[in-house]
């Protein structure tokens, strides 16, 4: 059975979502409620919005490098851009954290 990119691209996308460090930012809030029914509630949403919204990133990411590769025939230079970014927000967000700045550029 065959995969389609656009759903290899949202289950990827899901699997960032609730691996990302965006889940500590998701608990902290529910413990402050002192409700547990409030705080299931906060988290649940807070866990399917932050899955859908990933994939959904994911989702549109691929499809739109997809159409370009296809229609351009770009999908090297595509791929080298992907891959570039990806190591410019990863360097980028530990020359941050390093410096004692990520809560400041990301609060």
């Amino acid at each position: 059975r065959h995969l389609s990119t656009k759903t290899l691209a949202f289950f990827a996308g899901i699997v960032h979502g609730l691996a990302g460090p965006g889940g500590v930012l998701g608990v902290v809030p529910a413990v402050q409620l002192h409700n547990w029914k409030l705080a299931t509630i906060y988290l649940g949403s807070f866990c399917i919005s932050s899955t859908l919204t990933m994939g959904l990133f994911a989702c549109t990411y691929g499809t739109l490098s997809s159409f370009l590769g296809r229609k351009a025939n770009l999908n090297f230079q595509i791929e080298c851009f992907s891959s570039a970014l990806s190591i410019l927000v990863g360097i980028t967000w530990l020359v941050l954290l390093g410096m004692g700045k990520l809560e400041d550029v990301f609060p």
